[in-house]
C-alpha cells in the first residue's frame, strides 16, 4: 500500500454510534455480522482541519443560532474556481441544508401536481422520490448501455416528452452507473431543455470524485442560455465524509428562478445552518485539499484492488467502468439466481451487504451497487467472505 500521509487504513467502529451505514443495516437484516458496503459514506475519519473545528466550537460551549459567514461564501466559490474553473457569484449561492430536500422543493416550487419530471433510469431513490412524492408524473429516460458504458437517450427524450412535461433531473455524476457527463453531453441536455423550456435540476454532490483521467464539468460552466434555467445542488458532505453535518446549497444564476425558491425557503422556515455546519465549510473548503488529494488516490486504489480481485475470485460479477464517485456498478447477469436469492446469498452466507439493483428503479434489476470507500482491510474481508461461498452460486 502507498503511504498517502493519512491514515485511511484504521478501521474504525461505527456500530453503536446511530450509523445509517451501519446501525440502520444491523436492524433492517437483524444481524450484527455484516459488513455493509451499502450505503453511500465513507468509513474514513474527516479531514483533522474539520475535527479541530468541531473542537473549537465545543469547546466554546454555546450552541446558539447561526448563520451563514463570509468564509463559507467565500470558500466554496474559491474551491469551485481552483477545482473545476468555475466563476460563481455570492448572490446565485442558496443554502438549502441537503440535496433530498432541496431536489423535493424545487419539484414543488417549479411544477404542478400533474406535471412529468424527466429523470434517468436506473436512479438514485431520493431523486426519483422528489417528483412522485410530490404529486407529478415521472418521465423516465432509460440510460443506454453501449460498449460497455452508459449513455443518455437523447432520442428517446425527443420521442417521449410531452407538453406537460416542466422540468428534468440530472445526476452528475451519475449514482449508481458511475458516469461523468462530458461537457458535449451536458450542453445536449441543456439545448434539450431550453428548446422544451424546462428548468434543469443538477445533483453534482459526487463531482470532486473522479476516476484517474476523467475530469468532472460542472453544468455551471456551460454558456449563458442554458444557465438560465439552471439549478444546481451542491455540497462538501460527500467529497469530506461529513454527510451528518447536514450541509448543501444550490447555485441559481437566474435571478427570478432564485427568488421563488429563496421565498418557498422563507415559507417553511429553513433559514439557518447548524454551528458545525458552517465551520466543515469553512475548514473543508480552504484546509484540506492535501486530505482530498490523497483519499482520491486511496479510492483509486481500492478500485484498482476490487477489479483484480473479483476477476480472480469472482469473474462473474461484470464491473462497469467507474467514471466518477466512490461506488462501483456490477452487473451479474452471468449467474444464475435472481435478485431476492442473491441478496439472500450476501446477507445469509457471505455476511456481506450492498444495494441491490432494484434500489434504484426496475431498470436496476440485475445489477448490485458497492461501495469502496473503506479502509483495505475491511474490503479484503468482505471480498474474502463472498469468495469463501461462492461456489455456491451458479453459474448460466
Amino acid at each position: 500500500m502507498p503511504n498517502f500521509g493519512f491514515d485511511f487504513d484504521t478501521i474504525v467502529d461505527r456500530r453503536n454510534t446511530n450509523c445509517g451505514r451501519w446501525d440502520t443495516m444491523d436492524k433492517k437484516y437483524g444481524s450484527t455480522r455484516i459488513i455493509h458496503l451499502g450505503v453511500a459514506d465513507m468509513d474514513f475519519r474527516a479531514p483533522q482541519p474539520i475535527i479541530d473545528g468541531f473542537q473549537k466550537c465545543l469547546n466554546h460551549g454555546i450552541f446558539g443560532y447561526t448563520d451563514l459567514s463570509d468564509a463559507f461564501y467565500d470558500g466554496f466559490i474559491g474551491w469551485m474556481k481552483r477545482k473545476h474553473m468555475v466563476d460563481i457569484r455570492r448572490d446565485e449561492i442558496v443554502f438549502c441544508p441537503r440535496i433530498n430536500i432541496s431536489s423535493s422543493l424545487c419539484v414543488e416550487t417549479f411544477t404542478q401536481p400533474g406535471d412529468a419530471v424527466i429523470i434517468n433510469t436506473p436512479a438514485y431513490g431520493p431523486l426519483y422520490n422528489a417528483v412522485v412524492k410530490n404529486n407529478r408524473t415521472v418521465l423516465e429516460s432509460r440510460l443506454v448501455l453501449e460498449n460497455n458504458r452508459y449513455r443518455i437517450d437523447f432520442e428517446h427524450l425527443e420521442e417521449s416528452i410531452t407538453p406537460n412535461t416542466r422540468m428534468f433531473i440530472l445526476c452528475s455524476p451519475h449514482n449508481p452507473v458511475g458516469r461523468v457527463w462530458t461537457k458535449e453531453e451536458l450542453t445536449q441536455v441543456g439545448e434539450f431543455c431550453r428548446k422544451h423550456q424546462l428548468i434543469l435540476f443538477v445533483d453534482e454532490i459526487h463531482g470532486d470524485i473522479t476516476a484517474p483521467g476523467v475530469d468532472f464539468v460542472s453544468t455551471l460552466s456551460l454558456n449563458e442560455e442554458i444557465r438560465k434555467s439552471l439549478v444546481v445542488a451542491a455540497s462538501p458532505t460527500k467529497t469530506f465524509n461529513i454527510p451528518g453535518v447536514i450541509l448543501s446549497y444550490l447555485v441559481i444564476p437566474n435571478g427570478e428562478l432564485r427568488k421563488m425558491v429563496q421565498d418557498d425557503i422563507d415559507r417553511i422556515g429553513m433559514h439557518n445552518p447548524t454551528v458545525f455546519a458552517v465551520t466543515a465549510a469553512e475548514k473543508a473548503y480552504t484546509e484540506c485539499d492535501d486530505w482530498y488529494e490523497a483519499v482520491i488516490d486511496y479510492i483509486n486504489e481500492n478500485e484498482a484492488y476490487t477489479r483484480s480481485y473479483f476477476a480472480r475470485n469472482m469473474p462473474e460479477f461484470h464491473i462497469y467502468p467507474r467514471e466518477g464517485t466512490y461506488l462501483l456498478w456490477m452487473d451479474y447477469s452471468k449467474l444464475s439466481c435472481t435478485e431476492e436469492e442473491l441478496e439472500k446469498w450476501f446477507v445469509e452466507r457471505a455476511h456481506v451487504g450492498v444495494y441491490m439493483g432494484t434500489t434504484f428503479r426496475e431498470e436496476g434489476r440485475g445489477y448490485i451497487r458497492v461501495n469502496i470507500a473503506s479502509p483495505r482491510k475491511l474490503l479484503e474481508q468482505a471480498y474474502g467472505q463472498m469468495a469463501d461461498v461462492y461456489g455456491e452460486l451458479k453459474v448460466k
